[in-house]
């Protein structure tokens, strides 16, 4: 009798989740799919959100914040379509959904576990956050269920109403002022890399990047290297 040995490999703790990225460059034609996969759920978000930034016309702050939402479904069929050349974008998914979605709305109420408190604020702060942009530039985030289950939230903006160049009067936190002297001293860089630098989580270090670009101080290319911009280069070298 032979005997045979198999050697296992065992599985990872954490498997991996995975979102479809699904771009409708012509009204008429079938869009161009992606599909991003990972273990780390900071770095999952990140490169959700890179892809779906490079498109998207409106505000980049309501985006990542509807993006991290995902984490609360565990990425279960994720799938963000970008339409109207860029200015709607809608995120859903197969999760347990918003129960009620007024709720949500408020400030302060989540139902974020310890775990996924690690990955994204989880204070309630990141739907209201996101309809507070949306609609201080024109406009709207809605909310429906998704067949069979899960949430799609629909984020959608006037054309025109985004300027990528603007600049803003208000000033920088600590953190914000961290990564803008980091972006100086190593040049173009990476989250990843910035992340590391500064010992932060993935997360952490993309929020504060987002909230920089939108203020016109950081720019973003399309492999996802952020660079100061000269507007962030004036302002860094007055509170220095």
């Amino acid at each position: 009798m032979t005997t045979l040995s198999l050697s296992h490999t065992p599985a990872s703790t954490t498997p991996a989740r995975c979102a479809r990225i699904a771009v409708y460059l012509e009204p008429s034609a079938p869009p161009t799919v992606s599909e991003i996969a990972g273990d780390d759920l900071g770095m999952l978000i990140e490169r959700i959100f890179e892809a779906v930034a490079r498109w998207a016309k409106l505000p980049i702050i309501a985006i990542r914040e509807v993006i991290e939402n995902l984490v609360h479904a565990d990425f279960r069929d994720a799938l963000v379509s970008v339409l109207a050349g860029g200015h709607v974008i809608r995120v859903s998914d197969s999760g347990p959904g918003i129960t009620d979605p007024e709720r949500a709305m408020q400030p302060g109420f989540t139902t974020a576990s310890a775990h996924e408190r690690t990955v994204i604020r989880g204070v309630g702060s990141g739907l209201p956050l996101a309809a507070t942009v949306m609609d201080a530039e024109g406009g709207t985030i809605e909310f429906a269920e998704n067949l069979g289950g899960g949430t799609v939230v629909t984020l959608s903006t006037p054309a025109s109403v985004i300027d990528d160049d603007s600049e803003t009067s208000v000033m920088p936190g600590a953190d914000d002022r961290l990564i803008m002297a980091l972006l100086l001293e190593m040049g173009p860089s990476t989250p990843e890399r910035l992340a590391s630098e500064l010992a932060w989580t993935i997360g952490r270090c993309g929020r504060e990047l987002v909230v920089l670009e939108s203020r016109g101080l950081v720019s973003r290319d399309l492999d996802g290297r952020r660079t100061l911009t000269p507007s962030g280069s004036r302002l860094l070298s007055t509170l220095f």
